[in-house]
């Protein structure tokens, strides 16, 4: 049988951030904001809530949504790019609450991109080895951790959530029917966390010149994504044998709400059929692929049949998209 999506879930902080919070600690509007992403208020993350801690409640709602229980799940890949630590993956951390049985468990790391990278890697490990029945993937972040309060570059982009999907056997001609999965490593520096690695160990430098936190050059963002966009979708269309005019949802990556309408210029794609979510919870990372697939989901926007693709551009620079029928 195929491998598609049988149930999906999501999970927000209860915290909302909105533009005006943010304008009492750095220089910025509810109008500026508003005005070039479309970004209005953002979720943040309790002081006791970790990474993992969301992915796990997103997971256990996909797992609810689709009258599954945990000693279904055959493996579990998740995407983050805020983990709990170095090591041990946030997988075995989500494991460990989720009462996995000895099943494995692993990260995917390709930033804004990583839920689409882990569901084309869970549809991969199902294809190859048939003890993979289920697989969960999770796309869940905290970057309220990681984020410079006082750089108006970054902060207002940003949100913490988590979703979830598990993967399945659906009958032949539905689920995943294509893939493009791209990487720009000459682009390595244009987002990113420069110290806390192996390059550059934690000591005061890296503290005093906020080198342990989230870096990005918007621009050149932009031109990256404004351009792997539109070519990971013609990819994975192509690979279905499917075409732009084809799409029913496209789900895309929640980065800002400008950028998602110039990619879907570029696609041919209307926007009537892109939904959105980055206007509440703004750029979630991996986590906004997920969210927003869950959500249009549980509004019973996608329907049996649809050709429903998912998208994505991430740092390093990377980009995906993945089509399915959906089931």
């Amino acid at each position: 049988m195929a491998i598609g999506i049988l149930a999906t879930g999501s999970y927000l902080p209860d915290q909302v951030v909105t533009n005006d919070d943010l304008a009492r600690t750095v220089d910025t509007t509810d109008a500026w904001v508003t005005s070039r992403t479309g970004i209005r208020q953002r979720r943040r993350a309790a002081p006791d809530q970790t990474t993992s801690d969301l992915g796990h409640l997103a997971a256990a709602a996909a797992l609810r949504n689709g009258g599954l229980t945990a000693d279904q799940v055959d493996a579990l890949v998740v995407a983050t790019s805020s983990p709990d630590r170095i090591q041990p993956s946030t997988a075995c951390h989500i494991h460990a609450k989720l009462g996995l049985t000895q099943v494995p468990a692993f990260d995917v790391g390709a930033v804004c991109s990583g839920f689409v990278y882990a569901a084309a890697t869970a549809a991969g490990l199902m294809g190859s080895f048939p003890q993979h029945r289920r697989v969960m993937v999770v796309g869940c972040e905290t970057y309220s951790r990681i984020l410079d309060y006082e750089d108006r570059g970054t902060c207002v982009f940003f949100g913490d959530g988590a979703g979830a999907a598990v993967l399945g056997h659906v009958p032949d001609g539905y689920g995943v029917l294509g893939c493009d999965l791209i990487a720009d490593s000459t682009q390595l520096d244009v987002v990113g966390v420069p110290a806390g690695g192996a390059t550059e160990p934690a000591d005061a430098r890296t503290v005093r010149e906020r080198r342990h936190y989230f870096h990005m050059d918007g621009r050149r963002v932009w031109n990256f994504a404004t351009q792997a966009v539109p070519r990971v979708v013609k990819g994975a269309l192509t690979a279905a044998g499917l075409d732009v005019g084809d799409v029913d949802v496209l789900v895309t990556h929640q980065a800002n709400a400008r950028l998602i309408e110039e990619c879907a210029a570029r696609s041919g794609i209307p926007l009537d059929r892109i939904p959105t979510t980055v206007e509440r919870y703004g750029n979630t990372a991996a986590a906004s692929v997920p969210i927003t697939l869950a959500e249009a989901h549980a509004a019973g926007r996608l329907r049996r049949g649809d050709v429903v693709v998912l998208a994505a551009v991430g740092g390093g620079m990377t980009a995906g998209a993945l089509v399915l029928r959906w089931y």
